[in-house]
């Protein structure tokens, strides 16, 4: 998952024969430049097709970066041509657009955190598979269709639309096992703040540094804002504290956040003082 808005990279797909009799480069996996729109393939080798590239991705090119179109191949028909899907960088309809694909390097990352701090631990017991709000419903003043390269407007582009405790679709209700209240694309149960849960902590105000989510430091939300047309922006929580937003071109830090059973809270009483803890 991730976050072109949000938590996944978007990428429509089709299948079609392809020739792929050229000595092109092929590859076991491939980046995604959002900036750019360009894929790049990883460990890329060159050479002519003879069905041995079966399950590989390639750029049906004599490169092996900078194309705004990526095959998958499938099966093979002759020795000369197989089946492809093409991976382009976005889909036709709104639900192929924002279909939860491929994983984004945000969600990695929160992935490795997870793998490392609590996978195998006795912490696990204590984890809730509750939803992430990664909410890409259009804004109230939004005119783009969220398809292609149409200038699209987010819940989250202004503040203007309010803060909600809800998630209008399904789709975008991120949780592992959940497929009845959520969308059940997760690996690990663990994501990131939305702007909704910055603003109610505090992070309205563009100066205020007195509030829980306030590092002195730029992190990213899981909340998306809007697509510019060359640039995806979604919402942050800047040096200052305030929730603002970036194109997800800029390098920003990542605090990941789980959520606690009800039951697991047996200590303390929530008190500055003497907050609630973790216990059996």
């Amino acid at each position: 998952m991730s976050v072109e808005g949000g938590y996944e990279e978007n990428h429509g797909t089709s299948r079609s024969p392809r020739t792929l009799a050229s000595n092109y480069y092929y590859a076991d996996s491939y980046t995604f430049d959002k900036t750019t729109g360009q894929f790049s393939l990883t460990g890329a080798t060159q050479s002519v097709y003879n069905g041995s590239q079966l399950g590989k991705y390639t750029c049906a090119s004599t490169s092996y970066s900078g194309c705004t179109t990526l095959y998958y191949i499938e099966s093979e028909n002759t020795i000369t041509t197989a089946n492809a899907y093409t991976i382009s960088r976005t889909g036709t309809t709104y639900e192929e657009t924002h279909a939860n694909i491929t994983n984004s390097t945000i969600k990695g990352k929160v992935d490795e955190w997870y793998e490392e701090h609590i996978l195998g631990t006795e912490y696990e017991a204590y984890i809730a598979d509750t939803l992430f709000c990664n909410d890409r419903s259009f804004n109230s003043s939004n005119s783009g269709t969220g398809t292609g390269t149409s200038y699209t407007q987010y819940h989250w582009y202004t503040s203007s639309n309010g803060i909600r405790l809800t998630c209008p679709n399904q789709n975008d209700r991120f949780t592992v096992d959940d497929e009845v209240t959520g969308n059940g694309d997760l690996t690990y149960p663990i994501g990131l703040v939305n702007t909704d849960e910055v603003y109610l902590a505090g992070g309205y105000s563009s100066n205020n540094s007195g509030y829980y989510l306030y590092t002195g430091n730029y992190y990213w939300t899981m909340s998306p804002s809007g697509f510019s047309g060359s640039y995806a922006h979604v919402r942050d929580v800047l040096s200052n504290g305030y929730a603002g937003y970036y194109s997800v071109n800029g390098s920003y830090g990542v605090r990941p956040v789980i959520n606690l059973k009800a039951d697991s809270l047996k200590l303390g009483d929530g008190s500055a003082g003497n907050p609630y803890m973790v216990g059996t």
